[in-house]
């Protein structure tokens, strides 16, 4: 069954990011979504300090996807004007993409950094390869 992409963001979702590096941190994510393409979010990473917090918002228009942050803990970057092109209108079990990905604070695609996504039994999958080929991996988990 697919799904418009507000219906299929919106909601929980538990959050487990990989780094290159080869460090995992946990927490969850509340995306809000208006039904016309617009909404916001707030990621909450869990760890041994205390919890961190970062909200933004995000767009779709025309199968551009833009997301910026506009609050973040002070030590930590607020990335702004990443897009990925090409995102579907609606998504469904089995989802896979490569879509064309520019990076927070770059004016195009053509650096090399690509994600891999894929969608199947409520797990969202992103694989962001770097230009050097290293990756991270974000997996969310839709909450019931």
């Amino acid at each position: 069954m697919s799904r418009t992409f507000d219906a299929f963001v919106k909601g929980g979702w538990n959050v487990e990011s990989t780094t290159p590096g080869g460090e995992t941190v946990r927490g969850e994510a509340t995306v809000m979504a208006d039904g016309g393409g617009n909404g916001g979010f707030a990621l909450v990473r869990e760890g041994a300090g205390p919890r961190v917090t970062w909200s933004g918002s995000r767009l779709l228009r025309g199968g551009h996807l833009r997301i910026d942050v506009f609050d973040a803990p002070e030590d930590r970057d607020k990335p702004t004007g990443g897009e990925a092109l090409t995102v579907p209108r609606e998504v469904g079990e089995g989802t896979s993409l490569l879509p064309p990905w520019q990076p927070p604070g770059h004016c195009g695609t053509g650096d090399g950094q690509y994600p891999k996504v894929t969608y199947k039994n409520d797990v969202l999958r992103i694989v962001h390869s770097e230009r050097g080929g290293s990756e991270s991996v974000h997996v969310r988990t839709r909450v019931a």
